[in-house]
């Protein structure tokens, strides 16, 4: 069995505030090369003039309101992908989804086997893009996907300071590849000392349950139900996202929610042996990772509008030229968590063979907005899929197609 290697060389991949938190916590481990990797040479400039003065500032809120500030140690960070990937033993996108296949496509000559790649979080059909770039090498590599990030940050400015807001207790990922042939033997314990004693790290069952599992998909549906009547009138500030979530719009989650595990129990009825365990319902997903920051448990409904790490969110709007405010449908609850994450998982029920009314009403009113064109009828075969992740996409016809053609 391959050894662990010294030091151990870790490539975090972007410049938003989910790299930015995991590049200042990994710096501090001794015998840890750490490198950024950056599509963007400007954005790369920038962090370097920054490192050079004053380095990397993070700052970690308690439960209390206390806060604990620390300064990163000097890191890697490169445009290169060739500087970035040569003899990584552990490469996190910790970036948007849509940005995966073009970070991917970048490094895949570079990576070399035996890597483990992580997606932190990797978002529905991860491990397809993975495949789909890496071609046969990826039989030599491990696949990890976890279902979110650790924490809850928030970018203070590139390269200078990042804010921990809220970490998770725990997450949930799942694991594909031979680990006799990976340089790391525990990538899971890794990257649990990695990340901290929180949140914990739970790995087990099939990828495709984390594809089906990303509660992402919850941000089209609270698009869908806070505009869907919406006659173009201004508002005079923006709603609240969360803490002013409706009954009907909490209980269309919950709907959807079981059309997610409706699909979930058909895949483990025809294959048994498929671990599909981590999905269950977003309610009790809510419970175990937040349970902590909420006051009232009743129901989701009650989750959203009490989730202390939740408020004062708005939902994203454009301002007016007159001080009003009107939704803004061109940003990520829709343009990535739509074709990344509810069109993947209606894919996987079109051929599982399970009917999604209430997913198809969301993806209908959304594909609108974004003037996309994924589903037409009941079908997933709009002009647009190729700028999604949905297994059609990927030319897989079969269950046994998506759940054979992942690694």
């Amino acid at each position: 069995m391959p050894t662990m290697v010294e030091p151990i060389r870790v490539l975090v991949c972007g410049a938003g505030s989910a790299s930015h938190a995991l590049a200042g916590i990994i710096s501090m481990h001794p015998g840890v090369e750490l490198r950024v990797f950056i599509d963007k040479p400007d954005k790369v400039c920038r962090w370097r003039e920054q490192m050079n003065s004053h380095g990397l500032t993070v700052t970690v809120w308690k439960e209390n309101t206390d806060r604990v500030n620390f300064v990163a140690n000097p890191f890697l960070v490169t445009d290169n992908p060739e500087e970035a990937a040569r003899q990584c033993d552990l490469i996190i996108l910790a970036l948007p989804a849509f940005l995966h296949w073009q970070y991917l496509n970048l490094l895949a000559r570079y990576i070399e086997e035996r890597a483990i790649i992580v997606g932190l979080p990797g978002h529905s059909g991860f491990e397809f893009d993975v495949r789909n770039a890496l071609g046969p090498k990826v039989n030599t590599c491990v696949v990890m996907n976890f279902e979110s990030l650790p924490w809850v940050c928030s970018l203070v400015e590139l390269g200078k300071a990042v804010n921990i807001l809220g970490t998770k207790k725990q997450l949930t990922g799942a694991l594909e590849g031979d680990l006799t042939q990976v340089r790391i033997v525990d990538p899971v314990g890794c990257l649990q000392s990695l990340v901290g004693d929180m949140p914990k790290l739970f790995v087990s069952g099939h990828l495709l349950g984390i594809t089906l599992m990303s509660l992402n998909c919850c941000h089209p549906i609270m698009m869908y139900g806070r505009w869907k009547d919406w006659n173009g009138s201004l508002l005079e500030e923006p709603p609240l996202f969360y803490h002013e979530i409706d009954k009907y719009t909490s209980e269309l989650i919950e709907k959807i929610s079981d059309e997610i595990l409706k699909i979930s129990y058909s895949i483990a009825t025809e294959f048994p042996n498929v671990d599909l365990s981590q999905v269950i319902s977003f309610y009790e997903w809510f419970i175990i990772h937040y349970g902590n920051y909420i006051k009232d448990q009743t129901n989701l409904m009650t989750i959203f509008r009490t989730h202390s790490r939740y408020e004062g969110i708005t939902h994203p709007m454009l301002p007016t030229i007159d001080g009003k405010y009107m939704p803004n449908f061109n940003q990520r609850f829709l343009t990535e968590d739509v074709p990344f994450n509810l069109v993947v998982i209606r894919g996987i029920a079109e051929i599982a063979g399970v009917q999604t009314p209430y997913i198809d009403t969301v993806l209908s009113w959304c594909q609108n907005k974004l003037e996309k064109e994924y589903l037409v009828g009941s079908r997933l075969v709009g002009k647009d899929l190729a700028t999604t992740r949905c297994p059609q996409r990927y030319g897989f016809k079969t269950l046994a197609d998506i759940l054979t053609n992942t690694l």
